[in-house]
């Protein structure tokens, strides 16, 4: 039974007027980007509907683009993000037809950016300021290690992934991990919340938010929206040093 489905891929159902017409794919779709912009075109044998469903992870297509009844689809996509990979589906508004990807050429919002006045204020303050641990960098373990409640991940991936450009939810988690890791080397500001033992931190420059439980395990990571967020936080100031129970 799988196999006979697996057979009907780019093979769908169309409806025009009261006829039913079995709808083909001719050839791959054709795409041709810029730095914020994609254009993508694809043919089908008899005319049908356009749809267009594209997004930062193949399997959370959360954005869509829609056309006409045609033979010859093309849809432009807009504010996109330079120098970034994007994944898509195309087809009808009952089936896709195809699946498929591209990334945007890059440009200056590309480029990394530029450290706040804060950040080059204390730059300039500690000059003799060491390189962060490689450890930073280092591969993070098993997801379901550095994740508090597994069962919240997707959700938490859907909803913030963006934030960091995650490609999946294992490596959202893996960022939430690193940015624990270089949290600690780099003394970035923290709270601790007696009353659970949550850990907050907060990277002014980036405006990065994670919270992790007393295990440092991750609870939540994000860019809050809210410039008040950080100072409205429960839990009293601590010092990297001081957080013995937070192994790497």
């Amino acid at each position: 039974m799988r196999a006979f489905f697996h057979g009907l891929v780019g093979v769908i159902a169309c409806v025009s007027g009261t006829l039913l017409h079995a709808v083909e794919l001719i050839g791959e779709p054709q795409t041709r980007t810029t730095a914020n912009s994609a254009t993508i075109q694809w043919r089908t044998d008899v005319e049908c509907g356009t749809r267009l469903q594209f997004g930062l992870n193949p399997a959370v297509l959360d954005r869509k683009a829609e056309g006409g009844v045609t033979r010859d689809h093309t849809l432009q996509l807009e504010a996109l993000t330079p120098a970034t990979k994007y994944y898509f589906s195309v087809g009808s508004a009952r089936v896709r037809l195809a699946t498929g990807s591209f990334t945007t050429a890059g440009g200056a919002a590309a480029a990394a950016p530029q450290p706040s006045l804060i950040r080059r204020v204390l730059d300039v303050l500690t000059p003799d300021k060491k390189e962060a641990p490689s450890v930073i960098s280092s591969q993070a373990p098993p997801t379901r290690q550095t994740w508090g409640h597994i069962d919240s991940l997707q959700d938490h991936f859907e909803r913030h992934g963006g934030d960091f450009s995650s490609q999946s939810p294992d490596d959202y988690a893996a960022k939430a991990w690193a940015f624990l890791q270089r949290a600690r080397a780099e003394n970035l500001p923290m709270k601790l919340d007696d009353t659970d033992g949550t850990l907050r931190v907060f990277d002014p420059a980036t405006r990065v938010f994670g919270a992790y439980n007393g295990a440092g395990k991750t609870k939540t990571f994000f860019k809050p929206d809210n410039p008040t967020y950080w100072q409205r936080q429960p839990g009293r100031t601590v010092k990297a040093t001081e957080l013995r129970f937070f192994s790497r």
